[in-house]
């Protein structure tokens, strides 16, 4: 089970969330930075890890620009987030919809592209069903770091590497720095 929190003036309970970025000498952030890169697993949003030690290996990985990153914490409602990872109707709810959506586009003669999908994605289901988010677990290594992988038997896989992507900005709450300008 996930760890779950309560906090004052929200209602539902809350998953705690880790946001890398690159360390900023203007600042730390308000608010989390939304990923808008055309590589984006499942579109533009709010990307957190559920588990610090993804967030801690994001960094070195992929926020290198500026020699450190930082990781935030934050709290996430769970308000209309689809959950693939854990729940099966929803698991199987995303992956029809990604794969009727990709026939659609291919009979349709359509330039498929991870950014254009997601965006039929969004226009097509997320904003109509009201969905907020999504919570999907990803590979268990890191391909752009071979070697390194998530498991304390090699090679028995069994962590889950788990993020979500928030597109409502609302469902999260008390965002702020956890550890500041960790070295990559």
């Amino acid at each position: 089970m996930l760890p779950r929190i309560s906090i004052p003036g929200v209602s539902n309970e809350c998953l705690i969330g880790y946001h890398t970025q690159e360390f900023r000498v203007s600042g730390l952030l308000d608010s989390p930075a939304k990923c808008t890169s055309d590589k984006a697993w499942l579109g533009d949003g709010y990307y957190f890890w559920l588990d610090e030690v993804f967030a801690m290996h994001w960094g070195p990985d992929f926020k290198t620009s500026t020699g450190s990153f930082d990781v935030y914490k934050a709290f996430i409602e769970e308000d209309n987030i689809l959950n693939m990872t854990f729940c099966e109707e929803d698991y199987f709810f995303v992956k029809n919809n990604i794969e009727a959506l990709i026939v659609e586009m291919k009979e349709r003669h359509m330039n498929i592209n991870l950014k254009q999908l997601h965006r039929m994605l969004k226009t097509k289901f997320w904003l109509p069903m009201n969905i907020k988010g999504i919570m999907y677990d990803d590979l268990p290594y890191n391909v752009y770091k071979k070697g390194r992988t998530y498991s304390l038997f090699d090679p028995f896989y069994y962590v889950k590497r788990i993020q979500i992507v928030v597109f409502d900005l609302k469902l999260i709450h008390n965002f702020e720095i956890y550890k500041e300008e960790q070295t990559c």
